[in-house]
């Protein structure tokens, strides 16, 4: 479904990714691991066209997303939560789901799915953004994502300090996402946390993927957990 083929990605003259491939299929979860300043944000960043590649494909459905200008690659199904979630703060709940809307044409039905996900927005639905609780926030990113119609989400750290209930609540929505055949790439440090969720995982070194494996594989033989992560 989405493929990221021998990419070469570079912040001006210092190479980040180095021939860089993974996959991720419909219905599946992929879990990106790696130590900070492996290349994990960056390899997503490079999926939405924010990045230049220097080498290599990214195809989504055999289509190449990577010839596409930036502001094209959510209208193809592809949808970006980033770490901050980088909410427009001065407007408010509707009118950054709204914006979700305009760039799939969706409607009323996809705005009730992403509120029945998330019903703590309902009651605040004209609540300006930067007014909300960190936890709030991040339920606001995940919804105008959703409102979007993925066929693919990018998950960059979801949980980062969310307090349990809440961060149990956002792994349920991920689930619930995989259940709709949505494909998800997440980027997570609660290593527990993604193995319970995950149905693969990816180690990313150095800029490129060491290793990708299954997840109940992690779960009965911990060792690569520490090899890749030193935790």
């Amino acid at each position: 479904m989405l493929t990221i083929n021998k990419i070469d990605v570079a912040y001006d003259q210092v190479q980040v990714l180095f021939e860089l491939s993974l996959s991720v299929s419909r219905g599946e979860i992929l879990c990106l691991l790696g130590r900070n300043g492996a290349g994990k944000t960056t390899t997503l960043k490079s999926i939405m066209g924010l990045l230049p590649l220097r080498a290599g494909r990214i195809e989504f459905d055999g289509e190449p997303l990577n010839e596409l200008a930036a502001h094209l690659v959510p209208t193809k199904g592809i949808a970006y939560v980033p770490q901050g979630r980088r909410l427009f703060s001065e407007l408010s709940v509707q009118q950054n789901m709204e914006i979700g809307l305009m760039t799939s044409g969706a409607g009323k039905e996809t705005k009730d799915y992403a509120l029945s996900l998330f019903p703590r927005l309902q009651e605040r639905l004209k609540q300006r953004a930067e007014t909300l609780s960190g936890g709030e926030q991040q339920m606001l990113a995940m919804a105008r994502a959703i409102c979007t119609k993925p066929e693919v989400i990018l998950l960059d750290e979801p949980t980062e300090g969310l307090q349990p209930s809440m961060t149990s609540l956002i792994r349920d929505v991920i689930v619930q996402m995989k259940q709709q055949n949505v494909a998800v790439i997440l980027v997570e440090q609660h290593v527990d946390a993604v193995l319970s969720i995950a149905d693969r995982v990816t180690f990313i070194e150095h800029g490129t993927n060491a290793d990708t494996v299954q997840a109940a594989q992690l779960q009965e033989n911990p060792s690569l957990i520490q090899q890749y992560l030193g935790v």
